[in-house]
């Protein structure tokens, strides 16, 4: 039986439509393409481009993905790594306008990461915990704005009164933020802001309903494959000369870590406090249930109810009337600080998802060549990488090990694309960045300016301009726009290494399209 030619060639497309993912990844043959995989589709919540608006890139999806017996666009993969909005605004049902974007598509398979899984028990109780999560922050925020007046008449009278009510504002719409990966937004009522409040007091964020899209497009096509880290794909659903290894979400307590190590053992380029939420989350839970019922809620409280007061009794008692009541005194009031915990808890909720990433190496097994798209991975994925060794199931050269570690993968990465759009905090220094080595190093970071304060990240934008010889590709940051790497040649690259990163660079309105060639 004659042996199948091997993919010599990936093009890696990465849309402009904003601050979000959605790279189209296109195998081929020679001239021949032979392959097609869609990762991610989405978007800042509330955002829109008017450079790049959604409806020109599903237009561009559909005329690049036609076939020819009936043009019915088809992607062999689609791979939805996580449950937030700037990765799958597009796949919900209605966004926007559009109706359900990729329903026209012929779709072979999709990929999910197993916390997605609803018949793995552990799937089901992280991300049952992940939504009480949404819930109570959605609580929070509300809170918080629901008494953002009051603070600000509270503080007026202050010497610097005025600097707090700022200060109140600029948090809360930091929140707010925060809030939008999820499709949820604080500032409106429900109708708005993606947030439904059920009978039985739990919420439903639009990313949820974008999910189960993704679930019913898989089901209506090839079907739904999870995968685990540790594990390679199936090479019965991959094209020839190439392999697919999983490195993330971890199966172990490194999914609950989201933020670097303090000190010397910092794993990333900047490091923030780590604050355990679940208090956070059941106290929330419970002070929001308590406001919608009539009945008694336990708190949780380590201290008995014959210990305390109500605010409603206290209010009604002379001394707490002529004292912590008293006009003049309304500063001073505390009801309202534990809210104030809401800014880390956010934190720590967005990278609690982001670590629930399907991470995939793509392998070019004649060369060994990897593409590395991380999700939005964190710290302990990234270092849960090294947990797992990976046979090779075929192709390879008789020169390659016939297995791959973590290092061996990110020694060969030709092309990564930036987890977590150039932030702070998920690209790992030691057992990640440092560890790509390889000469044709790009990288491919999908973000666009004044969308988030830190994003991007100079100090490492820095590191990466130097292992990547300036071979950085941002989507829609006018403040780096890919023209310029064929305009001008960066100083690390010699003429020849120049030519060759303008041979295979494409520059597009809608796209910025990167070819690796094997």
């Amino acid at each position: 039986m004659a042996k199948k030619t091997s993919v010599d060639s990936v093009k890696v497309r990465m849309y402009r439509q904003g601050f979000g993912d959605c790279f189209l990844l296109s195998f081929y043959q020679g001239k021949t393409r032979v392959f097609t995989m869609l990762i991610d589709c989405g978007i800042k919540f509330n955002t829109k481009s008017d450079d790049v608006p959604i409806e020109d890139v599903i237009d561009d999806l559909k005329a690049t993905l036609a076939t020819k017996d009936n043009g019915k666009p088809r992607i062999d993969v689609l791979v939805a790594t996580h449950e937030h909005w700037d990765h799958i605004a597009y796949f919900h049902p209605s966004r926007g306008g559009l109706k359900n974007p990729f329903g026209d598509f012929d779709i072979g398979h999709v990929w999910l990461a197993w916390t997605e899984n609803p018949k793995d028990d552990e799937a089901v109780a992280i991300n049952s915990r992940l939504r009480d999560g949404v819930a109570a922050l959605s609580f929070a925020a509300e809170r918080l704005n629901d008494k953002l007046a009051d603070e600000v008449e509270q503080s007026a009278s202050l010497h610097l009164g005025g600097q707090v009510a700022t200060a109140r504002k600029k948090f809360n719409e930091a929140i707010d933020d925060v809030m939008g990966f999820y499709g949820v937004t604080s500032l409106k009522k429900v109708s708005q802001s993606g947030i439904r409040y059920k009978k039985n007091g739990k919420v439903s964020s639009m990313t949820e309903d974008a999910m189960e899209n993704v679930i019913k497009l898989g089901n209506d096509g090839g079907g739904i494959k999870y995968f685990s880290p540790g594990t390679t794909v199936d090479a019965n659903l991959l094209p020839a000369g190439v392999n697919v290894y999983v490195l993330g979400p971890p199966r172990s307590s490194m999914i609950n870590k989201s933020t670097p190590s303090h000190g010397n053992a910092q794993e990333t380029y900047l490091g923030i406090d780590r604050l355990g939420m679940s208090s956070f989350i059941d106290g929330a839970l419970a002070v929001g249930a308590a406001e919608n019922s009539q009945d008694h809620v336990d708190h949780g409280s380590p201290f008995g109810e014959e210990l305390g007061v109500t605010p409603q009794t206290a209010e009604s008692q002379e001394f707490f009337q002529r004292t912590y009541f008293a006009d003049d005194e309304a500063y001073r009031k505390i009801e309202n600080n534990w809210l104030d915990i809401t800014g880390q808890f956010a934190l720590q909720l967005d990278g609690a998802i982001n670590n629930t990433s399907l991470v995939l190496a793509i392998e070019l097994a004649d060369t060994g060549k990897v593409l590395l798209f991380p999700g939005d991975a964190q710290v302990g994925s990234w270092l849960s990488w090294h947990d797992y060794q990976w046979d090779v199931t075929g192709g390879s050269g008789c020169d390659q090990p016939k297995v791959r570690t973590a290092t061996d993968l990110l020694n060969n990465t030709v092309l990564y694309k930036v987890s977590h759009h150039g932030s702070h905090n998920a690209t790992v220094k030691e057992k990640g960045l440092e560890l790509m080595k390889h000469p044709e190093l790009v990288a491919m970071i999908p973000e666009k300016e004044d969308s988030y304060s830190g994003i991007l990240y100079q100090p490492l934008m820095d590191r990466l301009n130097e292992l990547c010889k300036g071979r950085v590709l941002v989507s829609a940051d006018k403040n780096f726009p890919p023209d310029r790497l064929r305009a001008e040649r960066p100083p690390e690259l010699s003429s020849g290494e120049w030519k060759t990163f303008k041979d295979n660079l494409v520059v597009d309105r809608v796209y910025v399209e990167y070819t690796i060639r094997s």
